[in-house]
């Protein structure tokens, strides 16, 4: 059989919404020529994108795949360390089986893959989060050295930090000198332009349509390059999004309730140091975990103020938790209504209108996710795919992220075995 080729781009924050506008662009529109896919791909609960990305690769759902949040619980730490890397994966990943079915892989900055043993050519998603580290050397150190030593040193000039659009235009030169370069069997680039400029500017704002320009700018670029070196007709191209994302107008501060409460302590920044129940963040979502000894009833009383106040949307237990796919050990998960999103610290007010917080938060977001994606109108994601062996013109009406995994691994002939998606059959020729 002759070689084949998989190319999976993932634009984080690619809304179901975008499309038609995508379809207006050039490479998009002559993309979708050839493509099959689904304009309405549920995501995972929490929708944030880790959880997302991880249950792309894995096939299955984020209680069974461990990574439950972007960040762990460290409630002490201004900035947590972010679930960066593979070993934290409980469940074999398409990377894995990939490698053990003889297929190499280069991957540029896909979430959950530092110090990953399945991929050849790695620089992953990873930054530098103690004092007395440097980014060029975490990154090394989880990923691979000379390959990432060799685009830093062609393309570094580039970056800005993690600025955008610069540190996508990194990768996306390091992503087309890789193609032609690595030659790779399977290569994987995540690009965070379009959910950067949305986190700061918002959803339909003009910074956000000029990163859709840039993504579609992207792809001819990447089309061109696969032309170029003579493998793009033994190539599949995928295009995927991990969440969509909502508007916002107030950060809930949920750990002001247990902190009036006596359950937790905090120092004078905000930060907790010692809990007996707590709300962790997931943006738009929100786990309350508690210790044994305090009911459930005491729990719900404590945050009943901001369901009264529909601040809060839902209240769901640990077992309607499991059942969205989401952490089981938790001992409720909350949903924020439109507009609102938590955030970990403790502050003064319990509901504080963003504009305020410019004011004391060093980070402020216009636009976040994390939504339940099984309720919020309009809130799915995008999936497609064209190339060898590929259908043209199959849409189907709705599909999931642990449905595409096991659908890279058939499109390169092998299977993933105790997964919760399928393949997705209806897009393959054979």
């Amino acid at each position: 059989m002759k070689k084949k080729y998989l190319h999976i781009l993932s634009f984080d924050g690619l809304s179901k919404v975008d499309i038609e506008f995508m379809k207006t662009l050039p490479a998009f529109s002559e993309y979708m020529k050839e493509a099959s896919g689904c304009m309405s791909v549920l995501s995972v609960y929490p929708s944030i994108t880790y959880c997302a990305h991880t249950s792309i690769t894995t096939g299955v759902y984020p209680y069974v795949h461990g990574i439950v949040n972007n960040t762990k619980n460290q409630m002490d730490r201004e900035s947590p360390d972010w679930f960066w890397h593979e070993r934290d994966i409980k469940v074999d990943t398409f990377q894995k089986l990939a490698n053990e079915n003889g297929y190499s892989i280069l991957s540029l900055f896909w979430p959950v893959s530092a110090g990953s043993k399945y991929i050849k050519y790695n620089m992953p998603e990873i930054f530098a989060n103690r004092k007395w580290q440097n980014q060029i050397m975490v990154s090394l150190m989880n990923g691979s050295p000379m390959f990432q030593y060799n685009l830093n040193k062609r393309f570094g000039y580039l970056r800005n930090g993690v600025s955008e659009p610069e540190l996508d235009n990194f990768s996306h030169e390091s992503f087309l000198y890789s193609l032609e370069n690595y030659k790779a069997d399977i290569n994987m680039v995540h690009y965070i332009d379009l959910d950067s400029q949305r986190h700061e500017y918002g959803f339909d704002s003009k910074e956000a349509r000029e990163a859709l320009v840039r993504l579609d700018k992207r792809l001819g670029d990447i089309v061109d390059r696969l032309k170029s070196i003579g493998i793009y007709d033994d190539s599949v191209i995928v295009i995927l999004g991990d969440h969509s994302s909502r508007d916002l107008h107030s950060n809930v501060y949920v750990n002001k309730l247990f902190g009036d409460a006596g359950l937790l302590e905090y120092d004078d920044k905000g930060l907790i140091i010692n809990k007996r129940a707590y709300c962790k963040s997931a943006d738009g979502a929100g786990y309350i975990y508690a210790d044994d000894e305090i009911d459930d009833n005491v729990l719900l009383d404590i945050i009943k103020p901001l369901v009264q106040d529909k601040i809060i949307e839902a209240v769901y237990t640990r077992e309607q938790a499991r059942e969205m796919g989401a952490d089981d050990s938790c001992r409720f998960m909350i949903e924020a209504s439109e507009g609102y999103f938590f955030l970990n610290p403790v502050r003064d007010e319990v509901v504080v209108p963003t504009e305020i917080a410019k004011g004391f938060e060093k980070k402020i977001y216009k636009n976040n996710h994390g939504y339940n994606p099984y309720t919020k109108k309009d809130y799915e994601t995008v999936f497609f795919v064209s190339g060898k062996d590929i259908k043209k013109g199959v849409f189907v009406d709705q599909m999931n992220l642990v449905d595409e995994g096991p659908t890279f691994a058939s499109i390169l002939g092998f299977e993933m075995d105790n997964v919760q998606g399928r393949v997705m059959t209806e897009f393959l020729e054979v």
